[in-house]
């Protein structure tokens, strides 16, 4: 009797479905996800309440705001609602859930998972991690288990290494692929106070582990992009990431450039042809050299992975290049990209290497090259 007069309620509205999936798929998810979301402490809103009052309000129930699932939340006199979102990315589901304080408005818990197939099993574990979260086992809500030894309080503050690397307190569960709907979310809101959460190398993982921050466990990376979720950040409080335009990478350079994630079509481009067809997306010298001489070069067998402050990288392929008579050469083994400077009256920089180096130097114009741009 206790338990029922002390339990907070709790209201799961209808997830919203990206275009990609079937109506059929994101009904199906959702309610198992109602079904196995039995956080302790709380007691479920039946959804034929949560459809009328929706109904009543004349909201749309596949695309509700969050200001408007806040008020049908008020409305049902509950103190969470949880909201979902339902989307197809290379083939795999991606389901987001966010978990909202109806008197704050603010998100309180949230989670996701990336799977193919049989979904059953990853939306029920995807709804025990997250009522995990919620769960009120304290003071007196909840009737407690038999007496168990205290387990450590749950860090409400990230850990900080060597006094620059900032830690998330807790893991965010295991996913097939970066959960960038729900890094977005978090950074969005300034979790913990930082805008700049991001995966860690294979290197920061190591101090994560030299430091007991993290256990053994397979998790992942911007190198590796499987496995459990740890955040890290090594900007400052109030920072928020930079947004970045589709097809373009922040590797972290401190002039602010950012990198195409591939080479343009087309093969191979004059200078002139390079200039008259890209103009200021083409790079400079010094641009160049920055990339050059602020990242991290690791021959591919193919090319280069170029890798970034930021820990984010790009790959610059060996793609060869186009002597002034026609002949090709060097593909494979060689790579050379046009800069918008010029050398002198018949020939402009580039940027070369080959397995052993990266290096800067001048050739013909009517020479064909391979162009990266930048924003």
């Amino acid at each position: 009797m206790a338990l029922t007069m002390n339990a907070q309620k709790f209201a799961v509205l209808e997830f919203r479905g990206a275009r990609s999936v079937s109506v059929a798929d994101v009904d199906g998810i959702s309610e198992m996800f109602m079904t196995y979301f039995r956080p302790a402490g709380y007691t479920a809103v039946e959804r034929a309440q949560i459809d009328k009052i929706i109904s009543e309000q004349g909201f749309q129930h596949s695309n509700l705001t969050d200001d408007q699932a806040v008020a049908v939340g008020r409305i049902l006199n509950v103190s969470k609602v949880v909201v979902g979102k339902v989307s197809m990315l290379g083939g795999q589901y991606q389901v987001d859930v966010r978990v909202v304080d109806v008197q704050t408005g603010h998100d309180v818990a949230l989670d996701g998972a990336t799977f193919s197939g049989d979904y059953r099993t990853n939306v029920r574990n995807l709804a025990q991690r997250l009522a995990g979260q919620i769960a009120i086992t304290s003071g007196g809500t909840v009737s407690p288990r038999p007496a168990q030894p205290s387990a450590p309080q749950p860090r409400t503050e990230p850990y900080v290494i060597y006094g620059y690397l900032k830690v998330f307190p807790t893991d965010l569960g295991t996913f097939d692929a970066e959960p960038k709907t729900v890094l977005g979310r978090l950074n969005q809101s300034q979790q913990y106070g930082y805008g700049t959460w991001r995966l860690p190398t294979n290197e920061e993982l190591q101090l994560m582990r030299a430091n007991n921050v993290i256990g053994s466990g397979a998790y992942m990376t911007k190198e590796n992009p499987k496995g459990t979720v740890r955040l890290v950040t090594d900007r400052g409080k109030g920072e928020v990431l930079r947004a970045v335009p589709a097809g373009y990478v922040d590797l972290g350079l401190q002039s602010g450039t950012l990198w195409k994630d591939q080479n343009e079509a087309g093969g191979f481009y004059t200078y002139d042809q390079a200039v008259a067809k890209f103009g200021n997306d083409l790079p400079t010298k010094e641009q160049l050299e920055e990339l050059k001489t602020s990242c991290k070069w690791t021959w591919t067998g193919s090319g280069y992975k170029v890798e970034g402050p930021s820990g984010e990288s790009i790959t610059l392929p060996a793609s060869g290049y186009r002597y002034c008579s026609g002949d090709v050469d060097g593909v494979g083994s060689y790579g050379i990209y046009w800069s918008s400077s010029p050398y002198d009256s018949e020939g402009a920089w580039f940027l070369g290497f080959y397995s052993s180096e990266v290096y800067m130097s001048s050739f013909s114009c009517c020479s064909g090259l391979s162009v990266r741009l930048v924003h």
